[in-house]
């Protein structure tokens, strides 16, 4: 016959939960802290409908008295942001910019040596040589700031960031299509690489052939490289948002002197001529 026992569960966390996180739980502090805001909003709530109104308006001037304004520390004010201006330093060169496609997948970035080249984000990781670094998202710097700080080339972002090194040129954001002429402003389009093309206009390029604008998937894969830390862009993201605009920026670019050449094999991007990049590379 069994005996009865009385057995006590034991509750422990797992060592992952105590030993590998960097997650500490909040200690809340049951007691409330009577400030003067949380005993005006008291009296206030448990006043009668009919003096309510009053009651509000007699206690305004004390709630401004003790309000203070929150600033989001992770962008500088508008006020002290010094904007760059791009200097024309690729007058009447061919100038290649990097995207991000899965068409350069296996690419050979040595073959680029010599060639005047915009890295878009997180090509910079492949092709160290490139002349220009730029990026759009300010989060890109976070995620990839000792490479970038250590990048020697000249580096563009089109929003200011609070944790930026010093030699990050900051460009005002301009109008969404088209092309901006003022050598301060880039014309965005909602994608790096749109912003990118404006960029190399500004440096003076009279040639832009376009490397790894896809703009959009090959299966599961979203880029060339193991992408970012966020959701790639769907397809239907590529087709709503982003390609459309193209075709402003085309048109604007007809009016000048600069030829844009599309050079991935199976890119979504119809609005500039196609080439392969056996004929892409001839242009160095």
């Amino acid at each position: 016959m069994q005996r009865n026992r009385n057995i006590r569960k034991v509750v422990q966390p797992p060592a992952a939960a105590i030993e590998h996180t960097n997650i500490h739980r909040r200690q809340d502090n049951k007691n409330i802290v009577k400030t003067p805001q949380n005993q005006i909003i008291h009296a206030v709530k448990v006043a009668p409908n009919k003096t309510r109104a009053k009651l509000v308006q007699s206690v305004l001037p004390t709630i401004k008295k003790y309000s203070t304004t929150i600033v989001n520390s992770a962008q500088p004010a508008l006020s002290t942001i010094k904007y760059s201006t791009v200097e024309n330093i690729f007058d009447n060169e061919t100038v290649y910019i990097i995207g991000g496609g899965p068409s350069l997948k296996n690419f050979d970035f040595r073959q680029l040596i010599g060639a005047k080249t915009i890295a878009i984000n997180k090509a910079i990781l492949f092709h160290s040589r490139a002349d220009v670094l730029y990026w759009t998202d300010v989060r890109f710097y976070t995620w990839h700031k000792h490479e970038i700080d250590n990048y020697k080339g000249l580096k563009f972002a089109l929003k200011p960031g609070s944790q930026y090194s010093s030699d990050v040129k900051i460009l005002k954001k301009g109008k969404a299509y088209g092309i901006e002429t003022d050598p301060q402003t880039l014309a965005h389009g909602n994608n790096s690489g749109y912003a990118a093309i404006n960029l190399a206009y500004h440096l003076g390029a009279k040639r832009i052939i376009l490397l790894g604008f896809d703009m959009a998937g090959n299966g599961s894969d979203g880029h060339f490289h193991d992408g970012y830390p966020t959701k790639s862009a769907g397809d239907r993201m590529y087709q709503d948002k982003f390609i459309p605009g193209f075709k402003q920026l085309a048109a604007a670019l007809a009016m000048t002197n600069v030829t844009v050449l599309n050079a991935s094999p199976y890119s979504k991007l119809t609005v500039f001529p196609k080439i392969t990049l056996e004929q892409a590379l001839s242009f160095r």
